[in-house]
């Protein structure tokens, strides 16, 4: 029985130095305004591309706002996040640090808390990992130790802004 208990526990790689827990992906609430403009602008798009003879765009067009609407409708999961000295775990998933290329650290007073890692291999994109309430400061200066910072980044990156304007 002990041994069975044992072997289900999870393997860890290497000692925990920061560890918290973060929602998937924030989903804004949309008003019935938000609905109403969205729908009458993929309408007006989709008869552009009617007269523009580009109907394959609009059917994307269709089923990119199709898509959506079903992602608004999923729950946001919560996701384990575990900074240790060989590489990062998010949820059930281990990465080394030679996986990433860089991180930097998005830290507003009112607004947004973030920290951003790049993957080397440019088809994983960037991760965004919600602060909420770690020491940022302390983060970074323990990545300093495997990762290089991106000191030029100061502020949100353009398509997070762009999205949470347009509340997707």
């Amino acid at each position: 029985m002990e041994q069975e208990a044992k072997n289900n526990l999870p393997q860890q790689v290497s000692e925990v130095k920061f560890s918290w827990r973060y929602q998937e992906y924030f989903r804004h609430e949309k008003t019935v305004a938000w609905y109403v403009v969205s729908l009458i602008l993929l309408v007006l798009a989709v008869v552009w591309c009617y007269f523009d003879n580009n109907i394959t765009f609009g059917m994307f067009l269709i089923l990119f706002y199709l898509v959506v609407l079903l992602y608004n409708n999923l729950n946001s999961e919560i996701v384990a996040f575990t900074i240790t000295a060989d590489g990062i775990r998010i949820g059930k998933k281990y990465h080394f640090f030679r996986e990433f290329d860089y991180f930097f650290i998005v830290y507003e007073e009112v607004g947004i808390k973030n920290l951003y890692l790049q993957f080397r291999n440019p088809l994983k994109g960037r991760l965004a990992v919600p602060l909420d309430g770690q020491d940022a400061l302390e983060i970074r200066k323990f990545l300093l130790k495997y990762l290089r910072e991106d000191l030029e980044r100061e502020a949100e990156p353009i398509s997070d802004r762009l999205r949470r304007w347009l509340k997707l």
